[in-house]
């Protein structure tokens, strides 16, 4: 019955439009574009921009309007390398751009990231207007485990290009959809527009900052080739499996064991919004940033739970910044005590609902530090 349904529905686009099912559309073996990832569930908007040439191995990916830069040199001996360039702030340098470079291995080496998909095994859908163009829409499903995802492409042609099999598509949309069976629900979402596409790409941009000099990533190497490739997680139809080794490492960190497969499910699909949120956070170029914890695996709800207070809709009494004591005052944009050594590394109050104290804490650090002109951490 289903298949005598899709084949109606194939003749009627058939017959509507007055021609065959459309070749399967390429982008070509090189291109510039430029769009926005969403990941509704994580509430980011990311902009990026990237540079693809499989002939020379090549691809880079810029984020934030060029935060942060990463570089996939396939070319490079022995199995590739892979760049990171972003502005990092420390205890003693603010704001200085760096370079990290982790080198590929004979067992997962660098190769070319693209940032349109891969559309083998996609299928002809329907036509459709999409932001006021006339568009194929592709879509490829493919089931894993529990897991059904469904990914979807919008794609349009010039006129030369539609009647022309070499001429490459123009993507306009991408999206994903995951469904688990075993929990009932969604479970990932991510969408990508495309704002600009062009199959030209000049190659000096995948040559590195002149001076530019590279060093190895800090921490511990399992969450490097994510930091320097964060779009291999995204755009595939099959799991890429980075952020699955980094949940292996979470559990093996925090010593975490789930009652079923269920709970194991949950706490993973957890995990990985949260460290998209953290990782596409720290690559916004914001005066903070954020790092995995021992609560990386819960919801948002559940931390919500766990911090306790509810806010009062009645006024606290607190008395108005005195803004008038300090007008005429000279202040910097921005100061940051760190490098000062007026602030101490972050705390962790565990599942204890006191964050009142260690905010206290810190306050009488800082007015101590001011007075002293030294830190103390006990």
């Amino acid at each position: 019955m289903r298949l005598y349904i899709a084949a109606v529905l194939l003749w009627a686009v058939i017959a509507s439009e007055g021609k065959a099912v459309p070749s399967l559309p390429h982008f070509g073996s090189s291109y510039h574009v430029k769009g926005v990832i969403s990941l509704p569930y994580a509430e980011i908007k990311e902009p990026f921009q990237a540079w693809f040439d499989l002939a020379a191995k090549s691809s880079r990916i810029d984020y934030y309007h060029g935060q942060v830069s990463t570089y996939q040199l396939g070319a490079e001996p022995q199995w590739g390398v892979a760049y990171k360039i972003s502005p990092e702030t420390t205890e003693t340098e603010q704001n200085v751009m760096k370079c990290f470079q982790t080198n590929g291995t004979a067992d997962e080496a660098v190769t070319t990231q693209a940032s349109l998909p891969d559309v083998q095994g996609f299928q002809f859908l329907r036509m459709e207007y999409f932001g006021g163009s006339l568009c194929e829409v592709w879509q490829n499903v493919t089931t894993v485990g529990h897991k059904k995802n469904t990914y979807t492409l919008w794609v349009t042609h010039s006129e030369r290009g539609a009647n022309s099999k070499g001429d490459p598509a123009t993507p306009l949309h991408y999206e994903m959809m995951g469904y688990n069976t075993l929990l009932g629900s969604h479970y990932d979402k991510y969408l990508v527009d495309y704002k600009e596409f062009s199959p030209h790409v000049d190659p000096k941009a995948f040559s590195l900052p002149e001076g530019m000099s590279c060093g190895g990533f800090p921490g511990p190497g399992v969450e490097h080739h994510m930091l320097a490739n964060p779009m291999k997680d995204l755009i595939h139809t099959s799991a890429s499996g980075q952020s699955e080794h980094m949940f292996n490492h979470f559990k093996d960190k925090f010593q975490r064991q789930y009652s079923d497969e269920r709970e194991h499910e949950k706490r993973q699909h957890a995990f990985i919004h949260n460290l998209r949120y953290v990782h596409s956070t720290n690559r916004a170029g914001l005066p903070f940033s954020l790092a995995l914890n021992s609560l990386s695996d819960r919801t948002m709800s559940e931390l919500a739970t766990m911090r306790g207070r509810k806010r009062g809709k009645t006024p606290n009494r607190g008395l108005p910044f005195p803004s008038k004591l300090y007008q005429g005052v000279n202040l910097p944009e921005s100061l940051d005590w760190r490098l000062y050594g007026a602030v101490t590394p972050v705390k962790d109050q565990a599942i204890c609902g006191s964050c009142w104290s260690f905010a206290t804490t810190g306050t009488v650090e800082g007015a101590l530090f001011l007075k002293q002109r030294s830190a103390r951490t006990d």
